[in-house]
């Protein structure tokens, strides 16, 4: 397992939109929809801009996210594709960084 890419390609695999952990985050929702709004200019969002990809961009600076919630980074492409269950740390990679 190498250092997962911040590309289009990967963010489009990304599920942590649907996360439940951000399920009622104002602010995963706000930066949800300003990244709808670049990729339609046909831009890359900024790492920071992203509710997601914390696999490749690590903790989410969103305060409001909750972590009893069940995590599903397993039931992701990027996850399957990069082999993350033999990394660290193991899943919930909003809460403790980027996977190495």
């Amino acid at each position: 397992m190498g250092k997962i890419e911040f590309t289009m390609k990967n963010l489009n695999k990304c599920i942590c939109s649907t996360c439940p952990c951000q399920a009622d985050s104002t602010c995963a929702i706000d930066k949800q929809m300003k990244m709808q709004e670049i990729i339609k200019e046909k831009k890359m969002p900024e790492p920071d801009m992203v509710p997601g990809m914390y696999c490749t961009s690590g903790k989410t600076t969103c305060a409001d996210l909750d972590f009893e919630k069940f995590c599903q980074c397993n039931y992701c492409e990027v996850w399957k594709e990069n082999d993350l269950e033999t990394g660290e740390p193991f899943g919930y990679f909003c809460r403790n960084g980027e996977a190495i």
